[in-house]
């Protein structure tokens, strides 16, 4: 057995066991995970109009109303909770009371498995529920799992804590999972044992393995003028590189005597990194032909160890300053499939130059700070060249896929510390807040001010002054500070979270030649799309990610923590935007295009999509609190 120990350098306690989850079950965490799930399921099925409820108020304060939401489920029984529906986007927050299942008039905590059976089981064609269903308990297991066994190191500065939290260790330290998805953290796929080894909230080291494969089948694209062999070369060191090189050789070397064949020298191989868990439990089946011919060699680790972050399939090397690397999984996260589509793989490259030229061409976007954690170098397996040879497997589509990113120290002052943006709004378990050191420093409003002004302006630019809308949600987005004080951020995840219309980009010059999307991938996803000419849901990205998903939860946040209203959160957002057209007239015509103070915006319901399917794409109308917060601009 392993010592306990504290791991000094990540600010976290961990416990080492035997096992990855040990009896007994503390019921108190269980519990309170369990009314999260609870919480966060019943908040999207009321937000989303999927199942009737009623509310009344049951308090006020100078914050919000109180009110008391009542859902039926049969003729004794109902569920109540305690929550509000709040001036950003009208959205549905439940307090921290537990949600109550009445039965002919007698109140009990609601379990999850009483939810689905009264509620979820009943709703009229969901075809999905199962699945569904199954996810919501995985989360609960899941995420009871990282509470039991990941816990935070309660620190008397908490000051100290966060600002020497380097942005890596964030990654791992932010645990709480979406805010709005129920099956923040279902992780299909993993049993409790991948959940410790390979979760972020665990901080254990991981070696990821590499293949040789012919290069015929793999196909790469990259940002810089470099041969992606040099690159890699680079990227593991001279001597891993050289090791690896010589394993592969040896092996082809053993197997030509055996086998008696030509022999095949090692250059006719490229080298791709694979999660070692995708590579137990998806490549070694999907792959196996590929393996008996050796047009696929398994050559192992090179020992530089990384640590997941928190989309799990991102990975930080431990070693300074090396890009980050994001790997495919057949793993289901918040109800979709962390695979690494051959294009995307393919356009992240592509992604990069463009949005780097644009600014590097506008002085504007200069001004701005605008700046992009680019994705440099792309390899994938080619499933295309398979399927001419005739060969079939569910799994080699989008499983073997690689994509680099750069380093956020890249993009930093020595001055400067980059935080995650869903960082804003972490709350510990012992009910601290992480930022808090920086709030008491600065003041909630013109810290919330500042955060509002280095964010907003940068991504409404990309949209106004040059057509182009980005998925950039909280976890999309890493703010840099100095000393707690926002300065700019960084914008990341780019290969498949770009949108415009081609006929209302600015730089007709510099339309890029993206890989094409398969029609098969677009059945499947019909949110997965670059192209459009429908501008208002190129606008919609851009409201939904940064208004709805981070947005509202920092404002949402801010008033629940440090009576910061709602109302003037958005008000600052308003005038962030007035000030930047007020600025900038010779957009004008893409003011109106583009109408961010539109009355409504559209979002997609994820729990109506994961319970129906994309036959009919779910969305939903809400109503935007910039239209309520506008002011006028001059004539």
């Amino acid at each position: 057995m392993k010592n306990h120990q504290i791991d000094h350098k990540s600010h976290r306690q961990t416990i080492d066991v035997t096992a990855p989850w040990q009896a007994p079950i503390d019921h108190k965490i269980m519990q309170r995970v369990e009314q999260r799930v609870i919480k966060q399921l019943l908040q999207a099925l009321l937000y989303e109009n999927i199942i009737e409820f009623e509310y009344e108020s049951a308090a006020s304060s100078s914050d919000a109303v109180l009110l008391d939401f009542t859902i039926k489920a049969a003729d004794n029984i109902h569920y109540q909770a305690q929550g509000y529906i709040h001036y950003s986007f009208e959205i549905i927050r439940f307090n921290d009371c537990n949600v109550q299942r009445i039965i002919a008039g007698k109140a009990y905590n609601a379990t999850l498995e009483n939810v689905i059976s009264d509620i979820l089981l009943k709703i009229e064609d969901a075809a999905l529920k199962d699945s569904f269903i199954k996810e919501l308990r995985h989360t609960l297991i899941n995420e009871t799992q990282v509470q039991r066994l990941s816990l935070n190191l309660s620190v008397p500065n908490m000051a100290t804590a966060v600002d020497t939290l380097t942005y890596e260790q964030l990654e791992g330290y932010l645990m709480a999972g979406h805010p709005y998805h129920p099956c923040f953290k279902s992780r299909i796929g993993f049993d409790l044992q991948d959940n410790y080894d390979y979760g972020p909230e665990f901080d254990q080291n991981i070696e990821v393995v590499w293949l040789a494969v012919k290069k015929d089948l793999l196909v790469s694209n990259t940002a810089i003028d470099i041969d992606v062999d040099e690159w890699i070369k680079d990227y593991v060191g001279a001597d891993n590189f050289a090791a690896l090189h010589d394993k592969l050789t040896h092996i082809l070397a053993t197997t030509s005597e055996q086998n008696e064949n030509e022999a095949t020298t090692a250059t006719a191989y490229g080298l791709i990194p694979a999660h070692p868990w995708q590579w137990q439990n998806t490549l070694i089946l999907a792959l196996q032909p590929l393996i008996e011919t050796q047009e696929v060699i398994y050559l192992g680790g090179t020992g530089n160890q990384y640590r997941a972050q928190q989309s799990i399939r991102s990975l930080s090397m431990l070693q300074a300053d090396k890009a980050y690397l994001k790997l495919s999984m057949h793993l289901m996260n918040t109800s979709s499939t962390r695979i690494l589509a051959k294009h995307t793989v393919m356009n992240a490259a592509v992604v990069t130059q463009w949005l780097n030229q644009l600014v590097a061409e506008d002085g504007a976007a200069q001004a701005l700070q605008i700046a992009f954690l680019g994705e440099t170098v792309g390899v994938s397996l080619d499933h295309e060249m398979l399927q001419q040879r005739g060969y079939q497997h569910p799994h080699i589509y989008g499983g073997l896929g690689a994509i680099w990113r750069e380093n956020v120290s890249q993009y930093l002052s020595t001055s400067q510390t980059a935080f995650p943006l869903n960082g804003v709004s972490y709350i510990h378990t012992d009910g601290s807040i992480l930022i808090d050191p920086w709030i008491k420093k600065y003041g909630a409003e013109a810290w919330t001010a500042q955060l509002i002004k280095v964010t907003v302006a940068p991504v409404l630019h990309l949209l106004f002054g040059h057509g182009v809308a980005l998925e950039c949600h909280a976890q999309n987005i890493v703010l840099v500070h100095e000393a707690g004080f926002p300065v700019k951020i960084l914008l990341k995840d780019l290969h498949d979270g770009v949108r415009y219309s081609p006929k209302h980009l600015t730089r007709q010059d510099l339309i890029p030649n993206f890989y094409s999307l398969p029609a098969a991938h677009a059945a499947l996803n019909r949110g997965s799309f670059i192209e459009t000419d429908n501008t208002d849901g190129i606008r919609d990205m851009t409201v939904a990610c940064l208004f709805f998903v981070a947005f509202a939860d920092i404002a949402t946040f801010m008033q629940t923590h440090y009576h910061y209203p709602e109302a003037e959160f958005w008000q600052q957002v308003s005038d962030c935007v007035t000030e930047y057209q007020s600025r900038h007239p010779e957009h004008k015509a893409r003011f109106a295009l583009f109408d961010v103070f539109a009355p409504q915006t559209r979002i997609e319901s994820l729990a109506k999509r994961r319970l129906f399917g994309d036959q009919v794409f779910p969305i939903k109308y809400i109503n935007n609190p910039l239209a309520k917060s506008r002011v006028q601009m001059p004539c």
